[in-house]
């Protein structure tokens, strides 16, 4: 068989779509509740992780409210003593020793200030972080969803491919069933490569054999027949049996 003759076109994939899309539907309905399976728990992971994600805001949120209330409060404690010391007259009489502690007071203030705006800056990345994640997840969603839909898209047309080589066999096998039932014993030709019910086929191919072997052995009794009447019976006697015998020829194709 020359390997044109095997070729398969796109459109005729679909030879029995009745059966092809039943099982192809199986195929893609399994690959859909597998694939919602998947996107749940991946759903439900990042879900998890997001939220996780802003606890921890909302934590760095708090703990800078607190910060900047400690801040007010030493600050406000800071003038307080400033205050006082202004009226004590131990630091009034001591320019230096005032100078000293507006100093301290000033330094405390920066280092007050400082872990401020520190917390401040790590709340910041944290509500950034929550803020990508949110966007990677949804990201990873959109991906995981094209992912899913290629791979069902894939396996529907995977199953068609499939199933073909099961309803191709098939379809030739009815097809040569109709002509044996019409009595044409045409020996049908091999399956392509890849086809299913490979030994099934070859069976029936073995039937027909046997079938034109019998009937090519009818046919050499029918002709000594006919040799043996010649002469004995006029020609009109002889024609039924003629084209009987044209017949049974014409049925082996």
């Amino acid at each position: 068989m020359s390997g044109g003759r095997h070729q398969r076109s796109f459109k005729n994939y679909l030879l029995d779509p009745h059966f092809q899309l039943k099982y192809t539907g199986y195929l893609v309905l399994i690959a859909i509740a597998l694939s919602a399976a998947l996107g749940i728990i991946l759903w439900r992971t990042s879900d998890a992780v997001i939220s996780q994600s802003q606890k921890s805001v909302n934590l760095g949120e708090e703990v800078v409210k607190r910060g900047r209330d400690v801040v007010e409060e030493s600050k406000k404690v800071s003038q307080v003593v400033k205050m006082n010391i202004v009226k004590d007259p131990d630091y009034k009489d001591n320019p230096a020793l005032r100078e000293a502690f507006d100093e301290d007071a000033k330094k405390q203030d920066e280092r007050l200030n400082q872990q401020q705006a520190d917390l401040e800056a790590q709340a910041n990345r944290l509500k950034e972080q929550s803020t990508q994640l949110a966007q990677q997840r949804s990201t990873m969603a959109w991906a995981l969803m094209g992912v899913l839909v290629a791979l069902v898209v894939l396996i529907g047309l995977a199953g068609i491919m499939v199933t073909h080589r099961v309803a191709g066999p098939i379809f030739k096998m009815k097809r040569h069933l109709r002509e044996v039932g019409e009595g044409h014993l045409k020996v049908p030709g091999a399956l392509r490569k890849g086809d299913e019910l490979v030994h099934f086929f070859e069976t029936f191919a073995d039937m027909v054999r046997d079938l034109r072997k019998r009937q090519e052995s009818e046919i050499a009794m029918l002709d000594e027949a006919l040799e043996s009447l010649r002469g004995k019976a006029s020609d009109a006697d002889l024609k039924p049996l003629e084209d009987l015998k044209k017949e049974m020829q014409d049925s082996l194709g």
